[in-house]
């Protein structure tokens, strides 16, 4: 969400008014429930066409789902950091070209790539900032106007072709974003069909230079209501008698909630509680039924490209964040990932792996509440608990496929608030279970064998007992 000027400089963003907190549209499920046995029903006439089998929906985890943003590049030394997005990484393009006559300097972005391929890491960049020299118009001159159109195809197909196989080696950048979050002014000031245009071009660059390589489209705030407009009107257009989504290869959202919601949600204004990853997940309900609306495809993937917890809104926009607990940071890092899996989303990139703490002036802490390195020295990248919880739900996940019903995404929450989440392995199966606003009982499988806290603690549990839950998941595990 943070604005690159220059490197990695950072500035805060003021936003508007908070959303009022959005109404569920989980379904409900008991917690300890397994799932539906198929029912025998009577012979259908032979004449009668047999009604279509509904298939129990499941979700096959890809490694890549795991993402960072970091600027200081310590999160390349470990293997957990499946993805990584390079915004606020000092490569965007008035930082690769500063001058029209200057050539370009892709030393940092080389050294980036190389790291990344080092760890098996795969890279997204956000082709993104307007250089002064190529504005569209000389009297908007800034990185949030839009770009001359025949200077940002050359700028495309310079950086394609650069990390495409046959110039690199191998796909060194394995997907372009097209710009950060324009659908707030602090990164964009053109409008969405110069976006949808950038896009356009962007997408048909890729097809000749650089096949195999993803086009993704721009990540969009989505926590305000001008923000959702703005989504809207976007995802409407047509280019060449094509809907703009069919130009990328998936839609990319930034999926912060806003910083507090109200506890009571007929009580707008009365007592609050600290976002969670629940709420993060109702804004991406009413995405999708903003693509819905426009006729986006539903297949289209989703990408998560910025998520955390705690930033600010309107006049404290840019301030740090509320400080939270390092218990509640572990576990909103395990559900994230978890309710993200469960929702089919292709790509989580956590913002940002180096968060650092702002200026004494901005509250002296960080812009967000949950860190997965010590603030205090971004360049050590000395991990949190939350650090390590990153590390350990991929081992939760790894070899695993989260299974819900014929009607219902898995990470099924009761009408009591308690998730559950199924996972079935090839030779074991576990239940992931919590309740993030209080406290929940489930009663286990009687084949539950051991139970695992977010520490990675592991003791055995008796099958068929009962279990209480709160905020921190537990992951319950049986043999297949």
């Amino acid at each position: 969400m943070r604005v690159s000027m220059g490197g990695a400089v950072r500035h805060g963003v003021v936003l508007a008014s908070a959303l009022a907190v959005a109404v569920t549209v989980l379904g409900c499920h008991s917690a300890s429930a397994t799932l539906p046995v198929e029912k025998t029903t009577q012979a259908i006439p032979q004449e009668q066409a047999p009604a279509q089998k509904l298939r129990v929906q499941k979700v096959k985890v890809d490694p890549r789902m795991f993402g960072v943003h970091d600027s200081h590049l310590t999160s390349l030394t470990h293997r957990s950091t499946r993805s990584i997005r390079l915004w606020d990484a000092g490569v965007t393009w008035p930082d690769l070209q500063p001058t029209a006559r200057g050539g370009y300097d892709w030393t940092r972005l080389d050294d980036i790539v190389k790291r990344a391929r080092k760890n098996r890491t795969e890279v997204t960049l956000a082709l993104a900032r307007t250089p002064a020299w190529a504005a569209a118009s000389r009297a908007h001159r800034l990185p949030t106007d839009a770009p001359n159109l025949t200077k940002w195809s050359r700028y495309v197909k310079a950086v394609m072709t650069r990390y495409s196989p046959k110039h690199w080696g191998y796909l060194g950048i394995a997907n372009f974003q097209i710009w950060n979050e324009p659908n707030i002014a602090t990164f964009w000031t053109g409008s969405p069909k110069q976006m949808a245009q950038l896009i356009r071009t962007a997408h048909d660059i890729r097809d000749k230079v650089n096949p195999k390589a993803k086009v993704i489209a721009p990540s969009m705030v989505a926590r305000l209501s001008y923000q959702q407009r703005w989504i809207k009107s976007f995802y409407r257009i047509s280019l060449g008698g094509r809907p703009v989504w069919k130009y990328v290869d998936a839609a990319a959202f930034s999926m912060y909630p806003v910083d507090t919601y109200p506890v009571d949600p007929s009580k707008p204004n009365g007592a609050t509680r600290p976002a969670t990853p629940e709420d993060s997940m109702r804004i991406l309900a009413q995405v999708r039924a903003l693509l819905r609306q426009d006729k986006v495809r539903a297949s289209l993937p989703i990408w998560n490209t910025e998520i955390n917890y705690g930033m600010r809104t309107g006049a404290m926009g840019g301030q740090a964040a509320a400080p939270i607990n390092d218990d509640t940071q572990v576990a909103y890092v395990i559900r994230t990932f978890l309710l993200n899996a469960a929702q089919g989303i292709r790509r989580v990139d956590w913002y940002a792996y180096d968060m650092g703490n702002l200026s004494a002036g901005l509250g002296g802490a960080p812009l967000g509440n949950t860190l997965l390195t010590d603030p205090s020295d971004q360049a050590a990248g000395t991990l949190t608990p939350a650090g390590f919880a990153f590390t350990r739900v991929q081992g939760w996940l790894k070899g695993g496929t989260l299974v819900g019903t014929t009607t219902r995404r898995p990470c099924i929450v009761d009408r009591h608030g308690t998730y559950t989440c199924t996972i079935t392995y090839a030779n074991r199966s576990a239940r992931v279970y919590w309740n993030p606003y209080g406290q929940g009982t489930v009663t286990v499988l009687a084949s539950s064998r051991t139970k695992t806290d977010v520490l990675g603690t592991t003791s055995p549990i008796t099958g068929g007992s009962r279990l209480h839950v709160g905020d921190q998941p537990v992951l319950v595990t049986s043999p297949r």
